[in-house]
């Protein structure tokens, strides 16, 4: 519950732009601790308040509004660069399902084995199906709980 408490009023620092410190939570024990990830998000306000999350995690991460931008980042990037990609679903220019089938079909030596985990305010079985069928490895609804995130993070990096 503490770790609730101190996640919400780092989000509340952020949207309301206030200044004072926000006590950070130990990310001593996070399987997020140490890594960068690379995460699609369009909307500027869940951007900020997952890039905040992530850091309280003891996480870095690079944010990109569209797909397009995530599969040329990936592209890029130096394999071991990123550990993770955190792939929202609907987004304009190019939606989760289709950057991840291009980044899938890269050549580039991770492109196969980079977990990727949906996050999707559809939470149904097609949905989930989707995901997978689009070469995501697992899916996450949204509003993004920090527990069951660290919980498919944990079960995307034992596989």
């Amino acid at each position: 519950m503490e770790t609730v408490r101190r996640i919400r009023q780092k989000v509340e620092a952020v949207l309301n732009q206030e200044t004072a410190p926000v006590q950070e939570e130990s990310s001593e024990n996070s399987i997020l601790q140490g890594m960068n990830i690379l995460v699609a998000e369009d909307n500027e306000i869940n951007s900020e308040i997952l890039g905040e999350v992530l850091g309280i995690m003891g996480a870095t991460c690079d944010i990109y509004e569209n797909g397009e931008l995530v599969v040329d980042a990936f592209a890029k990037s130096e394999p071991g660069k990123y550990q993770l990609i955190l792939m929202d679903v609907q987004m304009p220019v190019m939606n989760g399902y289709e950057a991840t089938r291009r980044i899938r079909a890269l050549d580039h030596p991770l492109a196969k084995e980079i977990p990727i985990i949906a996050m999707t305010a559809n939470a149904f079985a097609e949905d989930i199906r989707d995901a997978l069928d689009a070469g995501m490895n697992k899916h996450v609804a949204k509003p993004i709980d920090l527990g069951v995130l660290e919980q498919a993070v944990r079960e995307v990096m034992e596989n």
